[in-house]
């Protein structure tokens, strides 16, 4: 306690020795401040330099003290959103669909599962950083926001910065080259505005052998301004695959005496083929209108359109053993004899490409096992194409100086086709679009087949199979809000209503749900509201207090709604709404010198809902985990500051704490695959448990050089600690503990697994120089950017989860042991723009 006084007395000494600010131009201009950093590397620094106008602001001795800007990031959020990335760091513990990124005020998050497709629009980066930041409850003027965060983009020409760039970057990550083009025009006399990039990636092999990954990423913005009205189009997309990483045990890390290993890829005559791939492609195109109605009424109409693909593959078989390399029965600690164990060893050991995919073989069987050649093997795609459509409005209305209002109203159709395709049948001659988990349905004969409006249906490469549906889903919403202004005082206050609709179109009759998966399923309705209210007290222009309070109200996901949507339209029994309630205080310090944020929250979330399907030994078929009831709360505190030292060194820190777990007894259900009936239902004890899958505690301390001949440097440290595996619920039921053998205790099987805590040194460095320079005051720019993560090479666990698999009669959680994900030690990344 007495450390935290002394720390909170130094600050105060600190903030009150400041100087009062002077109105100043700067004298000198980093060129870094105009730049767009490549986003592998320290995209922060940008952010976090280019708000300098808030040196210049604080004048206390004004009657009305200015409220705080909106800006590219705050200050927690530049510092951490890179370094703590590694471990999946998620702020304030909330889920993805607690996170808001829009672009052009429409949002992009999915309705099916709540993600953001970051992927959509990678590799722009030379245009995608002219954003505006709404941290937590913060107010904004475009939405209602998110109770995590809320990013807001803007890509029309007119009001992107005018460049001409040139960029080259090496790199030892997923991809190891890439080049960019970036063009954007100034507005031309008769209102016309262009903007325009071009980004290619690839890479081969590197840290993982089998490695490979192809992208190309395209933008096309034009603006017209027509008097008091701005007409804009945007045509943006990334087309993308890449090769997927799976996560291994430490029996086969330990058997190919590397952390790196992967065990879905092999050799084929003699060549490397990875099994698991995956493919995104998703363009859209925007249309919006801004339009000045009254020099205090703005109008502002976007409709966004969109359609693509995405797909991941992986084998399949059928009435053949498994070709999965670290299949566990294929593995030494499967066996209890000591000799058999040791023998399993020895033949890998001398035969390390045991562990590796046999693809001659897998053709092999195909073109052997029968005269018809049906195939045994197959390579498959498992698809997801997407249609989006949205119309959005808002009206911003300034009826004072001191008072701002806006509406907005929306409305959103997605619909989803799910699918799985064959991709290469392996030298196979055809396949059969049968259920092979029902052969066993007696005296059923029709559960096996996937389709009974096509029975025994051949089926060859390129052909559907397995499943086909479709997910049609729509939403109407409307927005309220208001931001008051006083001398002392800022008040804001947001409520937003939605009314989704969630539908199941069939494309084909199961054979096991034959009632109750082909064609439109009864439509769900939801109806949920949002309110937030918010206050700040200006002491003066550098101190800000402020508190914030909101509660919210969610549809369940629709991936989170049916059961088993791939065969059939059944939900699960308890559906309601997700709840949440939520308030933080903080305070936010902005001297010329020394930079503070301190934020406190507290959330309630209750009515979450899950479903999770995996392989089940018992059941020897695939089931399906329907979880509901889910309760959690997250209480902690995010702190972060920015000193400068002596005008050129900035030291940097930030913490994030908190507790995360969960609160409750969710409620479970089994359904199988294979049966049309629930199997199992009860309640998982997770009471208390921690929130796992992110770290709970994080620390950030960095120094920053800048000298006055355009360099920097950065040497960074990031601790993250306390953060569990994702676990496995069966490991929480009755029926778990209530069969354990006598001599296991009931903890050795529930208790969850603790990763290991990770330190990480990160260095960056970059220089700019003018190489050319033109009687308007013009430049040619040539810019250098360097970034190393991980300088001591450490194999860090970047996440895992527990197994879903479990021994439920023996309770040995040896048997499926959890799996990690590790990261790929030192990377690099080498950057030379030109900007002209």
């Amino acid at each position: 306690m007495r450390i935290l006084f002394f720390f909170f007395g130094l600050i105060q000494t600190v903030v009150f020795a400041q100087p009062p600010p002077k109105l100043e131009l700067l004298k000198s201009k980093n060129q870094w401040v105009d730049s767009n950093l490549d986003k592998d590397g320290w995209k922060y620094f940008q952010d976090q330099y280019t708000n300098e106008s808030s040196l210049n602001e604080g004048d206390e001795e004004s009657t009305f003290i200015p409220s705080l800007l909106q800006s590219g990031k705050d200050l927690f959020s530049s510092l951490t959103g890179f370094s703590f990335s590694i471990r999946r760091f998620r702020m304030k513990g909330l889920s993805n669909r607690y996170f808001s990124q829009s672009i052009h005020e429409i949002s992009m998050n999915q309705l099916s599962d709540g993600n953001i497709p970051w992927v959509n629009w990678g590799g722009l980066n030379e245009v995608t950083s002219n954003n505006q930041y709404a941290a937590g409850l913060k107010d904004n003027e475009f939405q209602f926001g998110a109770l995590g965060n809320a990013v807001f983009m803007q890509l029309n020409a007119s009001k992107l910065f005018p460049q001409t760039t040139v960029s080259l970057n090496l790199s030892n990550r997923n991809y190891h080259q890439r080049f960019a083009f970036t063009k954007v025009w100034s507005e031309n006399k008769n209102g016309w505005s262009f903007a325009s990039s071009f980004a290619f990636k690839q890479g081969i092999g590197g840290v993982i052998k089998a490695n490979e990954f192809k992208g190309a990423s395209y933008f096309l913005s034009i603006d017209k301004r027509l008097r008091n009205q701005l007409f804009s189009l945007v045509l943006l997309g990334n087309r993308q695959v890449n090769t997927r990483a799976a996560a291994i045990t430490q029996e086969v890390v330990q058997l190919a005496n590397s952390k790196q290993y992967q065990p879905v890829w092999g050799y084929q005559s003699s060549k490397i083929r990875n099994a698991s791939w995956q493919f995104n492609h998703h363009p859209m195109l925007i249309l919006s209108h801004e339009f000045n109605l009254h020099e205090k009424i703005k109008q502002v109409s976007t409709l966004l359109l969109s359609s693509g693909e995405k797909y991941t593959t992986a084998l399949d078989w059928y009435n053949a053993i498994d070709p999965r390399p670290d299949y566990y029965r294929y593995l030494p600690s499967f066996y209890s004899d000591s000799l058999l164990k040791q023998n399993v060893l020895s033949q890998i050991q001398l035969n390390p490409s045991q562990l590796q995919i046999d693809w001659d073989q897998l053709y092999w069987i195909n073109q052997n096992s029968t005269s018809d050649k049906r195939a045994r093997y197959l390579l498959e795609d498992r698809v997801e194409q997407s249609k989006k459509i949205v119309l959005n409005t808002r009206y911003r209305i300034q009826l004072t100086n001191q008072l701002l209002i806006s509406f907005q109203g929306q409305y959103r159709k997605e619909a989803y086709t799910y699918f799985k395709r064959i991709n290469d049948l392996l030298g196979a001659a055809y396949s059969m679009n049968w259920n092979h988990f029902a052969e066993d349905n007696l005296p059923n004969s029709t559960a096996i087949q996937n389709d009974l409006n096509h029975p025994n249906q051949i089926v060859g490469q390129g052909d559907t199979f397995g499943y086909s549906y479709k997910m049609l889903l729509s939403q109407w919403l409307i927005m309220s809000q208001a931001l008051y202004t006083m001398p002392k005082f800022d008040f804001n206050a947001a409520i937003e209503y939605t009314s989704t609709l969630y539908q199941r179109e069939g494309n084909y009759r199961n054979g096991v749900f034959p009632q109750n998966s082909y064609g439109l399923s009864e439509p769900n309705y939801f109806n949920n509201g949002q309110i937030k209210v918010g206050v700040i007290y200006k002491l003066n222009g550098r101190n800000y207090f402020y508190f914030r309070t909101a509660f919210s109200s969610k549809p369940p996901l629709v991936n989170d709604l049916y059961i088993s949507p791939r065969i059939s339209s059944l939900k699960q029994l308890d559906i309601s709404n997700e709840r949440a309630y939520m308030a933080e205080a903080g305070y936010i310090l902005n001297a010329p010198k020394l930079k503070i944020t301190l934020n406190g929250y507290w959330i309630n979330i209750y009515n979450a809902m899950d479903v999770m399907s995996f392989y089940h030994d018992g059941y020897r078929n695939l089931v399906n985990y329907a979880l509901s009831d889910i309760g959690s709360k997250m209480v902690g505190l995010e702190f972060s500051m920015a000193v400068s030292l002596n005008g050129r060194v900035t030291f940097n820190s930030a913490i994030s704490a908190g507790k995360f777990v969960y609160h409750g007894r969710p409620n479970y259900i089994v359904m199988a695959d294979n049966e049309p009936y629930i199997s199992e239902k009860g309640f998982l004890y997770i009471d208390q448990f921690p929130v796992t899958g992110l770290p709970q505690l994080a620390l950030y301390n960095g120094f920053t050089y800048r000298s006055n001949s355009n360099l920097f440097l950065n040497l960074s440290s990031s601790y993250m600690g306390n953060q569990w595996l994702s676990f496995n619920p069966i490991r929480r039921t009755y029926d778990a503990a209530q069969n354990l053998p006598i001599h296991l205790d009931v903890d050795q099987i529930t208790r969850p697994n603790n990763l290991p805590n990770a330190f990480i040194l990160d260095f960056s460095a970059g220089y700019s120089c003018r190489i050319k320079k033109f009687r308007d005051g013009s430049a040619y720019y040539l810019q250098f950017f360097l970034g190393v993560n991980n300088l001591m090479n450490q194999s860090i666990i970047t996440g895992g989860y527990e197994q879903l698999r479990f021994d439920l009669p023996g309770g040995d959680v040896n048997k499926f042991p959890n799996k990690y994900y590790y990261s790929l030690g030192t990377l690099y990344s080498l950057s030379v723009k030109c900007k002209l």
